[in-house]
């Protein structure tokens, strides 16, 4: 038997875990087999209209792609791309992707979005060459515990911090400064709900500021001040809050839109610099 490409609905999660686990083992990333199962479900991954390459009957490349609606257009969002390392160099990667695009057309799919490091100029090009533009430049951000909770003391606010609902943060959405990127964006975190932890801000029973957060990664979702309200230490109590109750010892922000100020000055105010910078970017189908 060769090399075939196919979907991944028959593929079980071991093997899926086996295969990403191979092909990151030499980057500085790695997610065990429960911070994985997370990731998928959060973004929606959809095995259907997800494709690997098999050789031999063993999945050696791989695209996860995530469904859903974004930007109220139907979309699939590449929630992992790998090879495993033996394999490397066979531009199995832009096979998957030409073999899936009709498919996923047929479905119904009109746009497909994906994130890549900055300094990835590798993968950049071939996505290029597959037909994607950049759309919007994301800084990410970690600082260590111990660094950031001396920042986070505040010498006074009038609000109370509450556990919130997501729903109610959600709709307060001309909070937002920028569009959440796909994976912190409201389908996103809808179906991320288990593993995430919601506290607001209140203000004479008014909520007023919310922070949806990862306990067990870190991993700051979302956070928003009402506009009347900021520049009052709603934000970093908050952040107070928020990291009293995680079980990681850093904290992170992904994917802050590199031309919202309000948002990179309050990060920068707490001695936050980008930690590296992604490029999203679309191709239309």
């Amino acid at each position: 038997m060769g090399i075939i490409i196919h979907s991944l609905e028959s593929v079980s999660f071991k093997d899926l875990y086996a295969a990403f686990s191979s092909a990151f083992k030499d980057y500085d990333f790695s997610l065990n087999a429960d911070e994985l199962r997370r990731m998928l479900d959060r973004r929606g991954y959809n095995p259907q209209l997800s494709f690997g390459v098999f050789f031999e009957g063993r999945l050696i490349s791989f695209v996860f792609n995530g469904t859903g609606m974004y930007n109220n257009i139907l979309t699939a969002y590449d929630t992992g791309t790998g090879t495993v390392p033996s394999f490397r160099g066979l531009h199995l990667t832009q096979k998957i992707f030409t073999f899936s695009l009709e498919l996923i057309y047929q479905q119904g799919v009109r746009q497909y979005v994906l994130e890549v490091l900055q300094h990835n100029h590798k993968a950049i090009k071939i996505y290029r060459k597959l037909g994607f533009e950049t759309q919007r430049n994301f800084n990410y951000y970690s600082a260590k515990l111990s660094d950031i909770v001396p920042v986070l003391q505040v010498n006074h606010t009038a609000c109370r911090i509450l556990p919130s609902d997501l729903k109610n943060c959600l709709n307060q959405t001309a909070w937002f400064d920028f569009h959440p990127s796909w994976q912190n964006d409201r389908a996103s975190l809808e179906r991320g709900i288990d593993n995430l932890d919601i506290l607001g801000a209140y203000e004479r029973e008014e909520l007023v500021g919310f922070v949806i957060f990862e306990p067990a990664s870190g991993d700051i979702s979302s956070l928003a001040v009402a506009k009347d309200y900021r520049r009052k230490g709603i934000g970093k109590s908050l952040l107070k809050s928020a990291v009293s109750h995680f079980q990681s010892d850093v904290l992170k922000f992904t994917n802050v839109d590199c031309d919202c100020e309000s948002v990179t000055g309050f990060l920068s105010s707490l001695g936050l610099t980008p930690k590296g910078q992604q490029f999203e970017m679309v191709r239309k189908i």
